[in-house]
């Protein structure tokens, strides 16, 4: 895989994400984690795809037509249980890893960037029994707690309730955060979560979750406050702009989505992969 190919999952300079895409061309400020996804299926196909078979019998494309979205779940389902996703992920990890060890060994003051969901921290369980919609409200009951999976909802599940409850389970970057503590380089969290300046529950909830997937002594996290009305993008650039105002060299930059990557203030950026929704 060329590392300079985003569509492959792999990383690339910065200079690379143009801030003129026409995919991020957006005037609308977006509030922080606003996951553009597929709108809800009249039949969830999630339950069908709980034995992980792969789909035989997809809907035909249809000439100036949007693909079916029936398929396309199940085709989002099949990735992410047949192992594949976690397969792309490992590659992208690995990467980062080998550039970050690397620098180590010539440099001083080095810093990575981590984007929280669905780049350290995986809402699959929350994703899945919303059938790929987003409960942007609304409660999250949660009756049991696998320890391969975390939290596991039992029912549609609201994203603000899903982070307060802190279940979420580590992705493959917790090897990269941990390579970048072994060789002393400084790790920073930069999340679109959104913060409660009234008292810091989302914060207090991601530091905890955090913690329990195996993260621990990061330099800092930030979080996006409520009163901050900017993009996604603008929050994240300005945050890494201060870093490196703060004496530091980032190294690498991750994230699953693109406005976690461009902006700048970094020598390299890694895109994992997530076709489940998108984050201007």
């Amino acid at each position: 895989m060329s590392e300079m190919k985003l569509s492959n999952f792999g990383a690339a300079s910065p200079d690379q994400f143009s801030a003129t895409d026409a995919s991020l061309r957006s005037g609308t400020s977006m509030l922080p984690l606003l996951i553009c996804l597929l709108f809800l299926g009249a039949t969830p196909l999630v339950r069908a795809a709980t034995d992980c078979t792969k789909p035989s019998a997809l809907p035909p494309t249809e000439t100036g037509q949007p693909r079916n979205l029936a398929g396309l779940k199940s085709q989002l389902v099949y990735y992410q249980c047949s192992g594949s996703y976690s397969r792309d992920i490992k590659r992208v990890i690995d990467k980062a890893i080998s550039y970050v060890i690397k620098r180590a060994k010539n440099g001083t003051k080095l810093a990575v960037v981590l984007d929280i969901d669905e780049t350290s921290l995986s809402n699959w369980e929350e994703i899945k029994v919303n059938d790929f919609g987003l409960i942007e409200t609304g409660p999250c009951n949660v009756s049991r707690s696998d320890p391969s999976q975390g939290a596991v909802p039992d029912t549609p599940c609201g994203f603000a309730a899903w982070v307060l409850l802190a279940g979420a389970k580590p992705l493959d970057t917790l090897r990269l955060f941990q390579a970048a503590k072994e060789n002393h380089v400084a790790v920073f969290f930069i999340t679109g979560r959104s913060d409660d300046s009234a008292n810091h529950s989302v914060e207090d909830a991601t530091i905890k979750n955090l913690q329990k997937a195996g993260y621990s002594d990061w330099t800092d996290l930030f979080l996006k406050p409520d009163s901050d009305k900017g993009s996604i993008q603008e929050f994240k650039t300005a945050k890494r702009k201060q870093i490196s105002e703060m004496g530091y060299t980032i190294v690498a930059n991750v994230g699953d989505q693109y406005s976690d990557l461009r902006g700048g203030y970094a020598e390299r950026v890694y895109k994992l992969p997530n076709p489940f929704y998108f984050v201007p």
